[in-house]
């Protein structure tokens, strides 16, 4: 018959490596876990310059051998059952103290915690009887340099404290747990207790653990609170992390979800329409819940083009987004909602000149729902429909030295209209198929001429480089003098750097027929 082999712990090595299983954090956690689990109604906290003592008012432990059982808790089975309570907890604060102290009812014990782990007897003695059990660790560095242990014990302490269940102190004075307050408007699901923020991002959540933070924190200070039910489980030993954590941080995230919903839902049926979409229509949008608002009949105004602050042309991201009120479904119905079939097809921007010479309600959002109202009245427009009828010409350069290559059109008149709709619309400036064409009202043309982005960077001397080539175009092309027309075309060292050489010179300028410069005479 062969040989047979079975599975064999060796108890001393698998104790001391342990250590690296556990955080300081863990360990206070641990501590004020068995003090809840011991039906204590308040935990004082102690901390010294190298001692932690944690007392509660709990029923005490029957038998102190339980504190040094590895997977042997010593609660109740319907304890164990609901919270699976793994007997880890004191073992947590061998590796960051030197001597364990414990006194519990009328029986204590103390020991270095070398000797605890290295599995030697440690005597219990008969001792006064107290109320609960005090648990003092000596011999505790602080874990954070430069931060003596009370700080952070303190530091520590009121994370750990924020929903748990049971008061603590920390030096005689009480600690704050504003997320244990019963008053607060929980939400019953399926794992637990939501808290719901509406100012906060639908996947921006904070759970906790039979009260204890559990996984990572959120990344912003709004977030929603979720108290999980008792019998989930934590990860062993140091219960940092949800065992299942990919599959139970899914369900958290559909609870989570579905209660920002109701709470939304909520708040819709307590506010009046326009309220309501002027508070949570961009949270409704931003967080997949955008049917709420397909019958709500008004519409934010930050959803269109504002084109007082941000007329037609090239602009900048932020231009123009941060609009505030709502517009009501029947003054767009009135005026007219449109949309540009293909924006970047728009590089002319002379789609969004007609629309703002007519007035047109430019809708920019596109993440409402397809059932929503909008969809309805919203008219396409695409920048070949758009017809220019200029007047008369004053003035033209072909090739104009710009960002872009156009040519420069000085007429008295423009009129704008639609193949489809002969109704015509003034306006002072507008470029189509390489053609700027300008009024004397004109004015931001270089909006319509590029974004002055180059290679990702901003060039502002560009763009006033162009502004003052438009001004001299128009200039000349206004100007009844000839004088006045030379004058617009010199360049700025001409006339505002001095010349030594030209004082009180006259010189005399001829320009043949084609008005090209023939002859300089002095």
């Amino acid at each position: 018959m062969g040989d047979t082999i079975r599975l064999k712990t060796n108890q001393q090595r698998l104790i001391a490596n342990l250590r690296h299983a556990f955080n300081p954090s863990s360990m206070l956690g641990e501590l004020l876990q068995n003090a809840r689990r011991a039906q204590a109604s308040h935990i004082r906290v102690t901390a010294g310059d190298t001692s932690i003592t944690v007392e509660d008012d709990g029923i005490g432990i029957a038998d102190l051998q339980s504190l040094l059982f590895i997977a042997e808790s010593g609660w109740d089975a319907d304890l164990q059952a609901r919270e699976n309570a793994f007997g880890m907890g004191v073992l947590s604060t061998l590796y960051f103290s030197e001597r364990l102290l414990v006194h519990s009812g009328d029986r204590s014990f103390g020991a270095s915690t070398a000797q605890i782990i290295a599995g030697e007897p440690i005597y219990v003695y008969e001792a006064p009887v107290r109320i609960g059990t005090g648990i003092r660790l000596e011999g505790v560095k602080s874990p954070t340099e430069g931060l003596v242990l009370s700080d952070w014990v303190g530091q520590q302490l009121r994370r750990l404290a924020t929903a748990f269940p049971v008061r603590i102190s920390l030096n005689g004075s009480e600690l704050p747990r504003p997320l244990a307050d019963p008053a607060l408007p929980w939400r019953e699901t399926p794992v637990g207790k939501v808290l719901i923020d509406l100012d906060a991002q639908r996947f921006q959540w904070r759970a906790f653990l039979q009260g204890l933070p559990i996984g990572k924190d959120p990344k912003t200070s709004e977030h929603h609170i979720v108290l999980l039910r008792d019998d989930m489980i934590a990860r062993l030993p140091d219960r940092q992390h949800l065992l299942n954590e990919r599959e139970d941080n899914q369900r958290i995230q559909d609870a989570v979800s579905t209660a920002f919903r109701q709470a939304l839902i909520e708040m819709k049926g307590a506010m009046a329409p326009e309220e309501f979409i002027d508070a949570y229509g961009s949270t409704c949008l931003t967080s997949s819940n955008g049917d709420l608002l397909n019958d709500v009949p008004f519409a934010p105004c930050s959803w269109f083009r504002n084109w007082r602050d941000v007329p037609p042309g090239y602009a900048r991201r932020w231009e123009g987004r941060f609009q505030s009120g709502v517009i009501a479904a029947e003054t767009l119905t009135e005026t007219g909602v449109w949309r540009i079939e293909d924006e970047e097809d728009d590089e002319e921007k002379t789609a969004e000149v007609y629309l703002c010479a007519r007035n047109g309600f430019l809708l920019e959002e596109q993440g409402f729902h397809a059932g929503h109202w909008l969809n309805r009245i919203t008219r396409i427009v695409a920048p070949e429909q758009v017809i220019v009828r200029a007047g008369n010409i004053l003035y033209r350069e072909a090739n104009a030295s710009l960002a872009e290559l156009v040519d420069l059109v000085l007429t008295d008149s423009i009129h704008l209209s639609i193949s489809n709709d002969p109704t015509e619309f003034p306006v002072s400036a507008v470029r189509k198929e390489g053609v700027v064409h300008l009024t004397a009202d004109a004015s931001n043309v270089t909006r319509l001429i590029s974004s002055y982005v180059f290679d990702d960077r901003y060039d502002e001397r560009a763009k006033d480089e162009d502004r003052e080539t438009i001004a001299t175009f128009m200039a000349i092309g206004l100007s009844q003098d000839p004088a006045r027309a030379v004058e617009a075309l010199l360049p700025e060292h001409l006339r505002y750097v001095p010349q030594p050489k030209l004082a009180n010179v006259t010189v005399r300028l001829v320009f043949d027929g084609e008005g090209k410069l023939k002859n300089v005479i002095s």
